[in-house]
């Protein structure tokens, strides 16, 4: 196999990959700001899904509050509970560690895999 043709090849991998880490980036940025939206939305509420205030509210009662108004409430009121907060907590910070991995290896040349 001659120069030109490893070249050529490593080329292809190169745009490749390059056109792989923009469609993962505007990926992640849509959740980003998707995400983004709803958790500054749930934690802008100012009472629980049982009516209590949120400032009346102390630890752990508070943080699962704040984390089902993240989810768009209780389960019980038609929202997605915890476990809607928990996903939407997740999926940001997955969003937001791609985006980061992505433009680093936009700094980095990619290995030659034989």
């Amino acid at each position: 196999m001659g120069f030109l043709s490893l070249f050529q090849r490593k080329q292809k991998n190169t745009q490749a990959v390059s056109k792989s880490n923009a469609s993962l980036e505007r990926v992640a940025d849509s959740i980003l700001n998707q995400r983004g939206k709803q958790i500054v939305d749930g934690l802008n509420r100012t009472t629980a899904s049982t009516g209590t205030p949120m400032d009346k509210l102390h630890g752990g009662a508070k943080r699962m509050a704040q984390m089902s108004n993240i989810g768009g409430g209780s389960k019980a009121t038609g929202g997605g509970g915890v476990d809607e907060g928990m996903k939407a907590m997740l999926q940001y910070t997955q969003a937001n560690t791609v985006k980061k991995m992505t433009s680093q290896s936009g700094n980095k040349k990619i290995p030659d895999n034989k």
